[in-house]
């Protein structure tokens, strides 16, 4: 099978035009500006294609899009996931599920604890994040996304960096039973075996 890019004019003729001069240099100038016109629009493609956008591409498209808490000082693998989530956000804006994936494209990881689901005051909400790498510059920025992005009605209570470790834990037990042994005159008294 032929690839788009690849495709010929003079593939789809009889082989007596197709071997003639001038039709093998127009299928070729044909072929030329048919790739530079597949080129083109290849590049057109921008929402499509973020993967392979440069780093200038995406910050005109977030600036487009409005994305939210973006900052030309990400890394480019923070900004191109931030650009993709823009659309769900808007859909999702002023909810738990907003912040928590702004906040998961920039710090890596969080999740967001209502009041009611640590024994907080109406009204609360609380930040969890596990990321080892937070910083108190971090932190201020971490402050900044949930302002903006939480509903009006919520404040942040507190911002909570949760640090787990494995271990293998060993257990053991013992268990020790007492025999205790007759003999068959009744004047003896019993005799403690361990």
């Amino acid at each position: 099978m032929i690839k788009l890019k690849d495709a010929n004019i003079t593939d789809s003729l009889p082989d007596v035009v197709a071997k003639e001069p001038w039709c093998i240099a127009l299928g070729y100038a044909i072929q030329r500006q048919h790739r530079k016109l597949l080129f083109y629009a290849d590049r057109a493609r921008t929402y499509s294609n973020i993967d392979q956008l440069d780093e200038r591409l995406l910050d005109v498209l977030a600036t487009e899009l409005k994305t939210p808490q973006y900052s030309e000082s990400f890394p480019v693998e923070t900004k191109r996931s931030m650009v993709k989530g823009t659309l769900a956000y808007y859909a999702t804006a002023g909810t738990n599920a907003a912040l928590e994936m702004v906040c998961r494209d920039i710090f890596g990881s969080a999740e967001v604890l209502d009041w009611y689901e640590y024994g907080g005051e109406p009204g609360y909400f609380r930040i969890q994040t596990d990321n080892p790498n937070i910083t108190d510059e971090n932190v201020h920025e971490f402050i900044a996304v949930a302002e903006k992005v939480k509903r009006l009605s919520a404040w942040l209570d507190k911002i909570e960096i949760v640090s787990t470790t494995k271990q293998e834990l060993f257990v053991g037990a013992i268990l020790m039973q007492r025999v205790v042994q007759y003999f068959e005159h009744e004047d003896l008294k019993p005799i403690w075996k361990e």
